[in-house]
Protein backbone atom coordinates (compact mmCIF):
# COMPACT_ATOMS: atom_id res chain seq x y z
CA UNK A 1 0.00 0.00 0.00
CA UNK A 2 2.93 2.18 0.91
CA UNK A 3 4.81 1.78 -2.24
CA UNK A 4 1.60 2.19 -4.37
CA UNK A 5 0.84 5.45 -2.91
CA UNK A 6 4.25 6.13 -3.55
CA UNK A 7 4.76 5.12 -7.24
CA UNK A 8 0.92 6.60 -7.70
CA UNK A 9 2.37 10.12 -6.32
CA UNK A 10 5.33 10.33 -7.97
CA UNK A 11 3.55 10.13 -11.24
CA UNK A 12 1.22 12.89 -10.44
CA UNK A 13 4.03 14.93 -9.70
CA UNK A 14 5.64 14.29 -12.30
CA UNK A 15 2.87 14.80 -14.93
CA UNK A 16 1.49 17.82 -13.21
CA UNK A 17 5.35 19.18 -13.78
CA UNK A 18 5.41 18.55 -17.28
CA UNK A 19 2.02 19.68 -17.63
CA UNK A 20 2.44 23.22 -15.84
CA UNK A 21 5.73 23.13 -17.79
CA UNK A 22 4.47 23.21 -21.20
CA UNK A 23 1.73 25.31 -20.63
CA UNK A 24 4.50 28.11 -19.35
CA UNK A 25 7.55 27.62 -21.76
CA UNK A 26 7.78 26.58 -25.33
CA UNK A 27 9.16 23.30 -25.22
CA UNK A 28 8.18 19.23 -26.11
CA UNK A 29 7.30 16.87 -24.03
CA UNK A 30 8.02 12.49 -25.39
CA UNK A 31 7.07 9.65 -23.91
CA UNK A 32 9.13 7.22 -24.89
CA UNK A 33 7.94 3.26 -24.13
CA UNK A 34 10.11 0.07 -25.40
CA UNK A 35 8.93 -3.62 -24.57
CA UNK A 36 10.93 -6.47 -25.02
CA UNK A 37 10.35 -10.48 -25.01
CA UNK A 38 13.33 -12.20 -25.20
CA UNK A 39 14.30 -16.14 -25.03
CA UNK A 40 17.82 -16.81 -23.76
CA UNK A 41 20.28 -19.83 -22.85
CA UNK A 42 21.55 -18.69 -19.09
CA UNK A 43 22.51 -19.53 -15.78
CA UNK A 44 21.29 -18.96 -12.41
CA UNK A 45 22.89 -16.74 -10.29
CA UNK A 46 23.87 -17.18 -6.83
CA UNK A 47 23.61 -14.07 -4.26
CA UNK A 48 24.41 -13.71 -0.27
CA UNK A 49 20.46 -12.87 0.66
CA UNK A 50 21.55 -10.45 3.18
CA UNK A 51 24.78 -8.40 1.56
CA UNK A 52 23.70 -8.90 -2.42
CA UNK A 53 27.31 -10.11 -2.89
CA UNK A 54 27.79 -12.14 -5.66
CA UNK A 55 28.27 -15.95 -4.66
CA UNK A 56 28.65 -17.27 -8.21
CA UNK A 57 26.44 -19.05 -10.64
CA UNK A 58 23.72 -22.28 -11.14
CA UNK A 59 22.90 -24.58 -13.44
CA UNK A 60 21.97 -23.47 -17.06
CA UNK A 61 18.77 -23.17 -18.43
CA UNK A 62 16.21 -21.58 -21.25
CA UNK A 63 14.78 -18.43 -19.50
CA UNK A 64 12.22 -16.35 -20.25
CA UNK A 65 11.91 -12.91 -19.28
CA UNK A 66 10.40 -8.99 -20.31
CA UNK A 67 12.12 -5.70 -20.27
CA UNK A 68 10.98 -2.72 -20.77
CA UNK A 69 11.28 1.54 -20.31
CA UNK A 70 9.05 3.76 -20.04
CA UNK A 71 10.94 7.49 -20.53
CA UNK A 72 9.44 10.78 -20.02
CA UNK A 73 11.36 13.53 -21.49
CA UNK A 74 10.79 17.57 -21.81
CA UNK A 75 13.28 19.44 -23.99
CA UNK A 76 12.92 22.95 -24.14
CA UNK A 77 12.94 25.02 -27.10
CA UNK A 78 13.64 28.54 -25.67
CA UNK A 79 15.68 31.68 -27.31
CA UNK A 80 18.36 30.86 -29.48
CA UNK A 81 20.61 31.31 -26.55
CA UNK A 82 19.64 28.75 -23.64
CA UNK A 83 17.98 25.02 -23.84
CA UNK A 84 17.55 22.38 -21.15
CA UNK A 85 16.53 18.51 -20.76
CA UNK A 86 14.61 16.52 -18.64
CA UNK A 87 14.42 12.96 -18.93
CA UNK A 88 13.34 9.95 -16.88
CA UNK A 89 13.37 6.07 -17.38
CA UNK A 90 11.10 3.98 -15.61
CA UNK A 91 12.61 0.42 -15.84
CA UNK A 92 11.36 -2.97 -16.32
CA UNK A 93 11.59 -5.54 -14.28
CA UNK A 94 10.64 -3.40 -11.06
CA UNK A 95 12.45 -4.16 -7.65
CA UNK A 96 10.68 -5.31 -4.51
CA UNK A 97 11.25 -2.79 -1.84
CA UNK A 98 8.93 -4.39 0.86
CA UNK A 99 7.96 -8.12 0.63
CA UNK A 100 5.51 -8.50 -1.75
CA UNK A 101 5.53 -5.12 -2.95
CA UNK A 102 7.67 -4.11 -6.13
CA UNK A 103 7.84 -0.39 -7.04
CA UNK A 104 9.67 0.68 -10.75
CA UNK A 105 13.47 1.19 -11.06
CA UNK A 106 13.51 5.13 -11.99
CA UNK A 107 16.74 6.62 -13.06
CA UNK A 108 16.98 10.41 -14.19
CA UNK A 109 18.89 9.93 -17.29
CA UNK A 110 19.13 13.99 -17.94
CA UNK A 111 18.90 16.80 -16.57
CA UNK A 112 20.96 20.06 -17.80
CA UNK A 113 20.90 23.45 -19.07
CA UNK A 114 22.78 24.87 -22.10
CA UNK A 115 23.55 28.45 -22.31
CA UNK A 116 25.44 30.69 -24.76
CA UNK A 117 26.85 34.04 -23.45
CA UNK A 118 28.54 36.37 -25.56
CA UNK A 119 32.43 35.00 -24.88
CA UNK A 120 31.68 31.16 -23.85
CA UNK A 121 29.19 28.96 -24.00
CA UNK A 122 28.07 26.98 -20.57
CA UNK A 123 26.52 23.41 -19.91
CA UNK A 124 25.17 22.08 -16.62
CA UNK A 125 23.56 19.26 -14.93
CA UNK A 126 23.81 16.02 -15.54
CA UNK A 127 24.21 15.02 -19.39
CA UNK A 128 26.98 13.43 -21.82
CA UNK A 129 29.78 15.16 -23.02
CA UNK A 130 31.49 13.80 -26.47
CA UNK A 131 35.45 13.68 -26.24
CA UNK A 132 36.61 11.81 -28.90
CA UNK A 133 35.13 9.67 -32.05
CA UNK A 134 33.72 6.45 -32.22
CA UNK A 135 30.48 4.48 -31.87
CA UNK A 136 31.56 1.73 -29.71
CA UNK A 137 35.17 2.28 -29.11
CA UNK A 138 36.27 5.51 -28.62
CA UNK A 139 39.92 6.04 -26.80
CA UNK A 140 39.42 9.99 -26.30
CA UNK A 141 36.22 9.16 -24.19
CA UNK A 142 38.38 10.22 -20.89
CA UNK A 143 35.56 10.97 -18.90
CA UNK A 144 33.44 7.89 -19.10
CA UNK A 145 35.09 4.97 -20.72
CA UNK A 146 34.48 3.39 -24.07
CA UNK A 147 36.64 0.59 -24.66
CA UNK A 148 34.54 -2.30 -23.11
CA UNK A 149 33.10 -5.11 -25.29
CA UNK A 150 30.09 -6.02 -23.10
CA UNK A 151 28.07 -3.91 -24.26
CA UNK A 152 24.59 -4.18 -25.64
CA UNK A 153 23.87 -3.33 -29.42
CA UNK A 154 20.57 -3.91 -29.58
CA UNK A 155 20.48 -0.25 -28.00
CA UNK A 156 20.25 2.53 -30.67
CA UNK A 157 23.15 4.26 -28.25
CA UNK A 158 25.43 2.31 -26.93
CA UNK A 159 27.15 4.52 -24.55
CA UNK A 160 25.01 6.52 -23.21
CA UNK A 161 26.14 7.32 -19.53
CA UNK A 162 25.54 10.24 -18.36
CA UNK A 163 27.22 11.96 -15.16
CA UNK A 164 26.32 15.50 -13.25
CA UNK A 165 28.92 18.26 -14.65
CA UNK A 166 29.98 21.43 -15.37
CA UNK A 167 31.79 22.40 -18.35
CA UNK A 168 32.72 25.73 -20.04
CA UNK A 169 33.14 26.13 -23.68
CA UNK A 170 35.31 29.17 -24.98
CA UNK A 171 35.32 29.60 -29.09
CA UNK A 172 38.72 30.59 -30.58
CA UNK A 173 37.30 30.75 -34.19
CA UNK A 174 35.07 29.30 -36.37
CA UNK A 175 36.39 25.60 -36.05
CA UNK A 176 38.54 25.72 -32.70
CA UNK A 177 37.61 26.28 -29.20
CA UNK A 178 38.72 25.35 -26.00
CA UNK A 179 36.28 23.66 -23.19
CA UNK A 180 36.97 22.97 -19.17
CA UNK A 181 34.67 20.71 -17.05
CA UNK A 182 34.50 19.61 -13.32
CA UNK A 183 32.59 16.67 -12.03
CA UNK A 184 31.71 16.41 -8.55
CA UNK A 185 33.05 13.38 -6.24
CA UNK A 186 31.16 10.55 -5.38
CA UNK A 187 29.29 10.30 -2.44
CA UNK A 188 28.17 7.53 0.17
CA UNK A 189 25.04 8.69 2.13
CA UNK A 190 25.55 5.38 3.49
CA UNK A 191 28.84 5.34 4.91
CA UNK A 192 27.93 9.02 6.63
CA UNK A 193 29.08 11.05 3.72
CA UNK A 194 26.70 13.74 2.47
CA UNK A 195 29.39 15.77 0.39
CA UNK A 196 32.10 14.04 -1.39
CA UNK A 197 35.45 14.32 -0.70
CA UNK A 198 36.81 16.94 -2.35
CA UNK A 199 40.25 15.97 -3.26
CA UNK A 200 38.18 13.36 -5.13
CA UNK A 201 36.90 15.88 -7.58
CA UNK A 202 37.24 15.43 -10.91
CA UNK A 203 38.21 17.66 -14.02
CA UNK A 204 39.93 18.85 -17.02
CA UNK A 205 40.11 19.91 -20.52
CA UNK A 206 40.59 19.94 -24.01
CA UNK A 207 41.52 21.87 -26.96
CA UNK A 208 40.17 21.25 -30.09
CA UNK A 209 41.02 22.40 -34.09
CA UNK A 210 41.45 22.25 -37.62
CA UNK A 211 44.71 21.63 -39.48
CA UNK A 212 43.36 21.42 -42.90
CA UNK A 213 40.35 19.38 -43.31
CA UNK A 214 41.30 17.41 -40.21
CA UNK A 215 39.95 18.03 -36.76
CA UNK A 216 42.61 18.06 -34.29
CA UNK A 217 41.48 17.23 -30.42
CA UNK A 218 43.71 16.52 -27.56
CA UNK A 219 42.60 16.91 -23.57
CA UNK A 220 43.52 15.86 -20.02
CA UNK A 221 41.16 14.38 -17.69
CA UNK A 222 41.95 14.37 -13.77
CA UNK A 223 39.62 11.24 -12.74
CA UNK A 224 39.40 11.81 -8.66
CA UNK A 225 36.72 9.12 -9.07
CA UNK A 226 38.82 6.18 -9.13
CA UNK A 227 40.14 4.04 -5.95
CA UNK A 228 43.42 5.25 -7.24
CA UNK A 229 43.09 8.78 -8.87
CA UNK A 230 44.50 8.81 -12.42
CA UNK A 231 45.70 11.12 -15.05
CA UNK A 232 44.21 10.86 -18.48
CA UNK A 233 45.48 12.30 -21.74
CA UNK A 234 44.96 11.65 -24.70
CA UNK A 235 44.64 13.14 -28.38
CA UNK A 236 42.28 12.51 -31.60
CA UNK A 237 42.24 12.77 -35.60
CA UNK A 238 39.13 12.93 -37.65
CA UNK A 239 38.97 13.52 -41.39
CA UNK A 240 37.39 12.30 -44.48
CA UNK A 241 38.87 11.01 -47.53
CA UNK A 242 35.37 9.44 -49.10
CA UNK A 243 35.02 7.17 -45.96
CA UNK A 244 35.17 9.14 -42.58
CA UNK A 245 37.81 8.37 -40.31
CA UNK A 246 38.82 8.86 -37.47
CA UNK A 247 41.73 7.84 -34.66
CA UNK A 248 42.07 8.39 -31.07
CA UNK A 249 44.33 7.38 -28.22
CA UNK A 250 44.84 7.51 -24.11
CA UNK A 251 46.58 6.72 -21.31
CA UNK A 252 46.24 6.15 -17.60
CA UNK A 253 48.68 7.38 -15.14
CA UNK A 254 48.70 6.78 -11.38
CA UNK A 255 49.04 9.73 -8.72
CA UNK A 256 51.06 7.16 -6.99
CA UNK A 257 52.08 3.46 -6.81
CA UNK A 258 53.61 1.96 -9.96
CA UNK A 259 52.84 4.28 -13.17
CA UNK A 260 54.77 1.51 -15.52
CA UNK A 261 52.36 -1.34 -14.88
CA UNK A 262 49.16 0.77 -15.17
CA UNK A 263 50.39 2.74 -18.52
CA UNK A 264 50.85 -0.83 -19.80
CA UNK A 265 47.44 -2.18 -18.83
CA UNK A 266 45.52 0.88 -19.80
CA UNK A 267 47.52 2.55 -23.05
CA UNK A 268 44.81 2.06 -25.73
CA UNK A 269 44.56 3.20 -29.50
CA UNK A 270 40.90 3.10 -31.18
CA UNK A 271 39.97 3.70 -34.42
CA UNK A 272 37.31 3.69 -36.97
CA UNK A 273 36.00 3.83 -40.96
CA UNK A 274 32.37 4.80 -41.57
CA UNK A 275 30.67 5.44 -44.68
CA UNK A 276 26.93 5.80 -45.56
CA UNK A 277 26.30 4.70 -49.23
CA UNK A 278 23.10 6.25 -50.80
CA UNK A 279 21.68 3.55 -53.65
CA UNK A 280 18.60 5.58 -54.89
CA UNK A 281 16.19 7.98 -53.82
CA UNK A 282 14.85 5.46 -50.67
CA UNK A 283 17.56 2.76 -50.69
CA UNK A 284 20.61 3.30 -48.63
CA UNK A 285 23.73 1.56 -47.43
CA UNK A 286 25.88 2.14 -44.26
CA UNK A 287 28.86 0.63 -43.03
CA UNK A 288 31.04 0.78 -39.70
CA UNK A 289 34.31 -0.34 -38.70
CA UNK A 290 35.67 -0.07 -34.90
CA UNK A 291 38.54 -1.13 -33.47
CA UNK A 292 40.44 -0.93 -30.46
CA UNK A 293 44.36 -1.78 -29.87
CA UNK A 294 45.84 -2.52 -26.72
CA UNK A 295 49.22 -2.90 -27.61
CA UNK A 296 51.06 -4.01 -24.25
CA UNK A 297 48.08 -6.84 -24.01
CA UNK A 298 48.22 -10.55 -25.27
CA UNK A 299 48.73 -11.25 -28.37
CA UNK A 300 48.76 -15.09 -28.36
CA UNK A 301 45.40 -16.99 -27.33
CA UNK A 302 46.37 -17.93 -23.58
CA UNK A 303 45.23 -21.70 -22.90
CA UNK A 304 43.34 -22.68 -20.00
CA UNK A 305 46.05 -23.50 -17.36
CA UNK A 306 47.36 -19.79 -17.75
CA UNK A 307 43.22 -18.10 -17.50
CA UNK A 308 42.36 -17.58 -14.03
CA UNK A 309 39.94 -14.38 -15.29
CA UNK A 310 39.10 -13.69 -19.00
CA UNK A 311 42.59 -12.81 -20.91
CA UNK A 312 42.92 -9.25 -22.22
CA UNK A 313 43.83 -9.54 -25.52
CA UNK A 314 45.15 -6.53 -27.79
CA UNK A 315 42.49 -6.34 -30.49
CA UNK A 316 39.11 -5.87 -30.58
CA UNK A 317 36.76 -5.01 -33.75
CA UNK A 318 33.14 -3.61 -34.05
CA UNK A 319 31.96 -3.85 -37.98
CA UNK A 320 28.49 -2.97 -38.75
CA UNK A 321 26.16 -2.87 -41.61
CA UNK A 322 22.23 -1.55 -41.91
CA UNK A 323 20.40 -1.60 -44.39
CA UNK A 324 17.17 0.47 -45.37
CA UNK A 325 14.97 -0.88 -48.31
CA UNK A 326 12.67 2.07 -47.77
CA UNK A 327 11.90 4.43 -45.30
CA UNK A 328 9.56 1.82 -42.89
CA UNK A 329 12.32 -0.68 -42.46
CA UNK A 330 15.83 -1.54 -41.72
CA UNK A 331 18.00 -4.56 -41.73
CA UNK A 332 21.16 -4.14 -39.04
CA UNK A 333 24.37 -6.86 -38.91
CA UNK A 334 26.48 -5.66 -35.50
CA UNK A 335 29.62 -7.82 -34.22
CA UNK A 336 31.65 -7.37 -31.58
CA UNK A 337 35.07 -9.84 -32.56
CA UNK A 338 38.22 -11.04 -30.84
CA UNK A 339 41.09 -11.85 -33.72
CA UNK A 340 43.33 -13.19 -31.26
CA UNK A 341 41.06 -15.70 -29.35
CA UNK A 342 38.99 -15.96 -32.37
CA UNK A 343 35.62 -15.53 -30.55
CA UNK A 344 32.99 -12.65 -31.45
CA UNK A 345 29.34 -11.92 -30.40
CA UNK A 346 26.74 -11.26 -33.74
CA UNK A 347 23.62 -9.49 -33.13
CA UNK A 348 21.42 -9.79 -36.21
CA UNK A 349 18.75 -6.87 -36.36
CA UNK A 350 15.42 -5.84 -37.94
CA UNK A 351 13.19 -2.72 -36.85
CA UNK A 352 9.69 -2.06 -38.97
CA UNK A 353 7.77 1.51 -38.59
CA UNK A 354 4.75 -0.32 -38.72
CA UNK A 355 2.49 2.60 -37.59
CA UNK A 356 3.47 6.36 -37.07
CA UNK A 357 5.70 5.98 -33.86
CA UNK A 358 5.19 2.54 -33.63
CA UNK A 359 8.17 0.55 -34.17
CA UNK A 360 8.26 -3.52 -34.11
CA UNK A 361 11.86 -4.81 -33.86
CA UNK A 362 13.28 -8.15 -33.81
CA UNK A 363 17.30 -9.67 -32.59
CA UNK A 364 19.24 -12.70 -32.66
CA UNK A 365 22.58 -12.34 -30.46
CA UNK A 366 24.68 -15.38 -31.36
CA UNK A 367 28.12 -15.62 -29.07
CA UNK A 368 31.01 -18.13 -30.67
CA UNK A 369 33.96 -18.90 -28.28
CA UNK A 370 35.50 -21.04 -25.97
CA UNK A 371 34.34 -21.17 -22.54
CA UNK A 372 37.45 -18.53 -21.27
CA UNK A 373 37.67 -16.78 -24.45
CA UNK A 374 36.38 -13.10 -24.28
CA UNK A 375 33.09 -14.50 -26.00
CA UNK A 376 31.62 -17.45 -25.28
CA UNK A 377 29.20 -20.16 -26.27
CA UNK A 378 29.12 -21.48 -22.54
CA UNK A 379 31.08 -19.35 -19.99
CA UNK A 380 33.04 -21.32 -17.76
CA UNK A 381 31.01 -21.06 -13.93
CA UNK A 382 33.98 -19.74 -12.73
CA UNK A 383 34.45 -16.77 -14.87
CA UNK A 384 31.02 -15.83 -15.30
CA UNK A 385 30.41 -12.22 -15.02
CA UNK A 386 26.67 -11.51 -14.04
CA UNK A 387 26.63 -8.23 -15.32
CA UNK A 388 28.10 -8.90 -18.95
CA UNK A 389 27.59 -12.67 -19.14
CA UNK A 390 23.76 -13.04 -18.80
CA UNK A 391 23.75 -14.25 -22.41
CA UNK A 392 25.27 -18.12 -22.13
CA UNK A 393 25.66 -18.69 -25.97
CA UNK A 394 22.06 -17.22 -27.42
CA UNK A 395 19.51 -14.75 -27.05
CA UNK A 396 16.35 -13.99 -29.33
CA UNK A 397 14.46 -10.63 -28.64
CA UNK A 398 11.48 -9.10 -30.24
CA UNK A 399 9.51 -5.77 -28.94
CA UNK A 400 8.26 -2.69 -30.10
CA UNK A 401 9.13 0.80 -29.59
CA UNK A 402 6.37 3.67 -29.25
CA UNK A 403 7.25 7.23 -29.22
CA UNK A 404 4.38 9.99 -28.78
Amino acid sequence: MVVKGIRTGLWIVLMTAFAITSGWADGDVSLDFTLQNTILRTREIEYDTDTGEFLGVGDQYWGYGVSGTAGISFKSSGSGNTKGDLSFDFNLPEMEVIPGAEAPVITLRRAYVKARFPGFRLTAGKTRLGWGDGFVFNSGDVIFGSTSPYVDLTASEVRAETKWLTSLNIPLGRFSFVEALVIPPPTDPAGGMIAGDLTRTSGGGRIYTRVGNTKVEAGYMFRGDEEDPLHRPYIGLQGNFGPDWYLAGSVALPVRGDAASVAEESFNLSFGLFHLQQLDRIRSLSMRLEGLVMPLQEWEEQGPQAAEDIPVYGLLLYPEIVYIPDTSLQYSVRGLLSPVDLSGQVTLGVSWDILQGFTVNGYLIINAGDSRDTFAWSRETDLWQPQFDYIDGLAVSAGFNYIY
